[in-house]
């Protein structure tokens, strides 16, 4: 059995008071508010039952948005409160979004270990078998190699053909570089972006979703970011993790489109959310070398469970650089090469339509379409050995 509490309090006083009551009964692991990706890849690495998360009476509505996002995250951990004080409505508010107990410093420095160890045995005693984390990360991240990667075509594409293979499909697809009156290479009509999502301090529900986002295909809609990078950090990280959390319960699938320029960023803030990653990637010796690095960086910042997907957009047969000999430098198996086919990529970009709803097939399509389904097929089933470990180089 692990004996790790996870504490996520900004106060180091209150940090201090539960360090001293606990007395060295369980060991204890620190983390602010503003990293709760943290809090999730901690609980995966110490197999920690117990969340202790402060309680700020100042700023309920933030402390009540933790309490919501840890336990989404991490649905088997039991949450405690900590507080110097509260009021009545905050604690039953708490309590209803998850906290088993709440600690009061002013008066239970004596009962604060029995009452935790309470709560623990209660997460001990569960018949099924304990997983620190959700196992239904619907979220995938698009990500490029470099900056003249377009992941903005290849992900309006990929969101696309998800809902074209999806019986029933609810889709979120996010630009987080989005610019005015486009999403993608969408025309996209919709006021509401992720930043306003962010910033509302009352939540959102699924009727205010479905309202604010109206669908632009049959079970897809689509939302902008306009998120910066240096809109990231600290409070500002954690906020988009609460967000991004709530839009993923909200969706059966949520498709973000991440700007190199914030790849870190991005991945520190939700890496823990993230059930799987795409890396689009150029046939050149330089992308493919950064390829590698972005896989060691990944590993860093999401859960090991979370699938990475690598490949190559405007694939070249006759180039000198071979998908075997990319492969090798990369140290992965490339899952698709699409072709690059500039004139119907123009046609697309300039209708505001995805491939597939060009009057004419395209090699781009086909091969997109091939991988979408590979990759649904891996989200639902148990990975096995594959009889060919890399994509053909197709004429």
């Amino acid at each position: 059995m692990s004996e790790t509490l996870i504490c996520v309090a900004d106060d180091v006083g209150l940090r201090v008071w539960l360090e001293r009551v606990l007395d060295m009964e369980w060991e204890l692991e620190c983390v602010t508010s503003s990293d709760l990706s943290r809090v999730t890849r901690l609980t995966q690495a110490t197999g920690a039952r117990v969340v202790i998360i402060a309680v700020d009476e100042n700023d309920a509505t933030r402390s009540l948005k933790t309490f919501a996002a840890v336990q989404k995250a991490c649905p088997r951990v039991r949450l405690v409160g900590l507080s110097q004080r509260i009021s009545q409505d905050l604690l039953l508010d708490i309590m209803r979004t998850g906290a088993r107990d709440c600690l009061i410093t002013s008066q239970d420095s004596d009962s604060a270990v029995e009452r935790i160890r309470k709560v623990w045995l209660s997460a001990e005693a569960e018949s099924e078998p304990y997983t620190a984390y959700s196992t239904q990360r619907n979220i995938t991240a698009v990500l490029g190699a470099a900056h003249t990667v377009d992941t903005r075509f290849f992900s309006q594409n990929f969101a696309t053909e998800v809902c074209n293979q999806t019986d029933d499909a609810n889709v979120l697809a996010i630009d987080t570089h989005a610019t005015d009156n486009q999403t993608f290479y969408y025309d996209s009509l919709n006021r509401l972006t992720l930043k306003d999502l962010i910033n509302r301090g009352d939540g959102f529900d699924r009727a205010f979703v479905e309202t604010a986002l109206e669908e632009y295909a049959p079970g897809l809609r689509l939302l902008s970011g306009q998120v910066t990078e240096t809109e990231l950090d600290g409070d500002a990280g954690a906020d988009l993790f609460i967000t991004i959390t709530q839009l993923a319960s909200l969706f059966d699938q949520v498709i973000i489109r991440i700007d190199q320029s914030a790849t870190e960023e991005w991945l520190k803030a939700i890496g823990s959310d993230l059930g799987s990653i795409i890396i689009v990637t150029h046939q050149t010796v330089d992308q493919i070398q950064r390829t590698q690095a972005l896989t060691k960086l990944i590993k860093t910042h999401v859960q090991g469970n979370c699938r990475v997907s690598v490949g190559i957009d405007g694939f070249e047969k006759r180039a000198n650089l071979s998908i075997p000999d990319a492969e090798k430098t990369a140290g992965c198996d490339f899952r698709f090469a699409l072709p690059l086919e500039w004139r119907y990529r123009l046609d697309s970009i300039n209708a505001g339509v995805s491939m597939s709803a060009l009057p004419y097939r395209t090699a781009y399509q086909k091969r997109l379409s091939q991988f979408v389904r590979e990759h649904q097929r891996r989200k639902s089933a148990p990975k096995k050995k594959r009889l060919f470990g890399r994509v053909r180089e197709e004429a």
